[in-house]
């Protein structure tokens, strides 16, 4: 790995570095310490100078979460934020939530893509367990996300154990979808600590490894070319299913209304050098044939650069874009923001004539 001079590299909280093998290592006793690239494959460890493969953590970090006082969201979101505790009075915060405790919900989360490094992100393959860390003990998501619960679930919701059979099975079930996604973040360390339920919603499992990977994915791209973006990602609305009778009936995975499935999934990408912005949204429910009714914005996504053809497919999750304006007035508990204008696909800023949005 090469990295020119200028960059700073910070390790992470609870760890002790070292370099070199492991009878000479020099150990750096202490929460945090900074490393300074120089030139090529060389960095700067307490004005010595090494390898940047010598500098090595003996233990690995773990992230925590807090509860602040600071309210979020209205329907009585508070800020719980996922991090590294440095010391008694220190914190380092990776992923922001806006969470509901009482219900289990998850209103929006927020963290940083550095786009411009998102090529050294870390491949490893490992994948922790999710952590119910932050939540109330009356919200059991280990339980809730199980799929023969699943199913006990919706059978008792929609009163028909047949109807239960055919939304949730093999092929057709509620995974656990990240907010703040294990692939924005570089140091394996970062990548393990999105996995707290309270970085996650129900997402049906066709929607989530279709259409939302394919969302993620393009603002991963976005970043490559803009460089750091702040990511905020949230729900909006519950979804409902019908009975025999045809009847709506909202979803909760867990018991006396918690762990409520939204209707939809969102996610906000904003060049904060620039302060534009744009509204990604996807409707979490593929067996919808009617789609006209839910799309609640002009859909932007074609006149902004991002027309593909998988978007439009209800079954992948139909996927629709706002200008933040318009996506205000619809979703309350999304945090208010001020932009100049709408953040476009890379390409038309070479065809400035292709763009028309007010």
């Amino acid at each position: 790995m090469s990295y020119e001079s200028h960059a700073v590299l910070v390790a992470l909280v609870g760890v002790i570095l070292g370099f070199g093998s492991a009878d000479s290592a020099h150990e750096a006793n202490s929460n945090i310490t900074t490393v300074t690239c120089l030139r090529g494959d060389k960095v700067q460890l307490y004005k010595h100078s090494h390898k940047f493969e010598e500098v090595q953590c003996r233990h690995s970090v773990r992230g925590n979460v807090r509860a602040t006082d600071k309210e979020c969201g209205r329907d009585g979101g508070r800020i719980y934020q996922i991090g590294y505790p440095v010391s008694r009075t220190e914190w380092i915060t990776l992923i922001s939530t806006c969470y509901v405790p009482a219900e289990g919900r998850t209103l929006y989360t927020r963290h940083t893509l550095y786009g411009e490094e998102i090529k050294y992100a870390s491949k490893a393959k490992y994948r922790p367990a999710w952590s119910p860390s932050g939540q109330y003990e009356n919200i059991t998501a280990s339980i809730a996300y199980q799929q023969v619960y699943q199913k006990g679930t919706l059978s008792r919701i929609l009163g028909s154990s047949i109807l239960a059979n055919n939304f949730i099975n093999n092929n057709s079930f509620f995974a656990k979808g990240h907010l703040s996604p294990h692939a924005d973040f570089i140091l394996a360390s970062a990548q393990f600590s999105t996995y707290f339920y309270i970085n996650a919603a129900p997402q049906w499992q066709k929607i989530n490894g279709a259409n939302w990977k394919s969302i993620e994915s393009t603002v991963r791209n976005l970043g490559k070319f803009y460089g750091t973006l702040e990511i905020i990602t949230g729900t909006h609305g519950i979804l409902a299913l019908f009975d025999k009778q045809n009847n709506p009936h909202d979803i909760y995975l867990g018991q006396r209304n918690t762990l409520p499935v939204p209707k939809y999934l969102w996610k906000i990408v904003l060049n904060k050098a620039t302060q534009e912005a744009i509204v990604f949204i996807i409707l979490n429910n593929p067996f919808i044939e009617a789609v006209n009714d839910e799309v609640f914005c002009e859909n932007i996504c074609e006149q902004v650069g991002f027309d593909k053809t998988s978007w439009k497919d209800p079954s992948s999750g139909l996927v629709f874009c706002c200008t933040i304006a318009e996506f205000q007035k619809v979703v309350k508990t999304a945090p208010k923001l001020d932009v100049s204008g709408v953040l476009v696909q890379q390409s038309l800023l070479w065809e400035p004539s292709l763009l028309n949005v007010v």
